[in-house]
């Protein structure tokens, strides 16, 4: 990986986890995101109506890139409503290494579909992270706490978690292939906007909760929120355009790293143990990563 897409994940992981974790302590709806992604839509407009972009950038665009689009908006759909879901019905410390197990399926998808050749370091660095966002999860080493238990998993919050993590192994190399098609920038407008789409019908079908309820209770959080992904996610396709998927997208779990911290730190959650050596597992997947061609 090049020096500058390291940082840019660095800084985008640091983003992420905070906003994360006021999604966490705010417990907001699903209805929050979808004006999450509707202030993404109109964050850019200003942007692209003064240097002529729009809406020649709607009627312009290849049908090529018209399908990445919107299949990467939907596979984050996917994924953004099943990890909503499966937190709502699982335990936190359960559901989190299933839902990040994405760098397995990415690294399976990049070489069948793109062809990304990973050096073994790389690989040794993507199965590092894994065990390291694992072993982040247990509260202790005993047996009991790793092995499986009937009473501890039910099927339907780890079905949701490992389809959240497929769903983002899939977009994660959508959007690898598009940002070669378009600058980063007008890239997370579309995906902004198909977003809000389909949570948006998604939740007419469901007929859940209040748009406007909802946006007059959190509008000042609504802003933060979309202020703050939007950054993240701006720096990861921009880092997307320099360094191989397999790797970004591991990489980008130095999240749980700072996740953990903020944590144990600010929401005094116990366990520390088996979190700060499963950090250290997952710096040490990082370290290859990052020396990895």
């Amino acid at each position: 990986m090049t020096p500058l897409s390291i940082l840019l994940i660095l800084i985008s992981a640091l983003i992420h986890s905070s906003w994360n974790f006021f999604t966490k302590r705010g417990n907001w709806p699903l209805e929050f995101f979808f004006w999450v992604f509707l202030w993404g839509v109109l964050f850019y407009l200003p942007f692209f109506i003064g240097f002529g972009v729009f809406p020649s950038l709607l009627i312009h665009s290849s049908n090529k890139l018209w399908g990445l689009v919107v299949t990467s908006g939907f596979f984050e759909t996917i994924y953004f409503i099943c990890l909503v879901e499966a937190y709502r019905r699982g335990d936190l410390s359960l559901v989190y290494p299933i839902s990040r197990s994405a760098p397995l399926f990415t690294q399976f998808w990049a070489i069948l579909f793109i062809g990304e050749i990973l050096s073994k370091r790389g690989i040794g660095g993507i199965a590092l992270v894994m065990v390291g966002l694992f072993v982040i999860s247990l509260k202790n080493f005993h047996l009991k706490s790793i092995l499986p238990q009937s009473d501890r998993f039910p099927s339907r919050p780890y079905l949701l978690a490992l389809t959240a993590a497929i769903a983002s192994s899939i977009y994660s190399v959508v959007d690898k292939v598009g940002v070669q098609m378009l600058h980063p920038v007008f890239y997370i407008w579309f995906i902004n906007l198909w977003m809000m789409v389909f949570i948006g019908l998604y939740l007419i079908f469901r007929r859940e909760g209040s748009f406007l309820r909802t946006w007059k209770e959190s509008k000042k959080e609504i802003l933060i929120i979309a202020i703050l992904q939007n950054a993240a996610y701006l720096l990861v396709l921009m880092a997307l355009q320099m360094s191989k998927v397999s790797y970004v997208v591991a990489f980008r779990q130095v999240g749980a790293l700072l996740g953990a911290g903020m944590g144990i730190v600010f929401l005094k959650e116990s366990y520390w143990k088996t979190r700060m050596t499963g950090a250290l597992i997952l710096t040490l997947g990082l370290v290859l990563i990052a020396f990895s061609k």
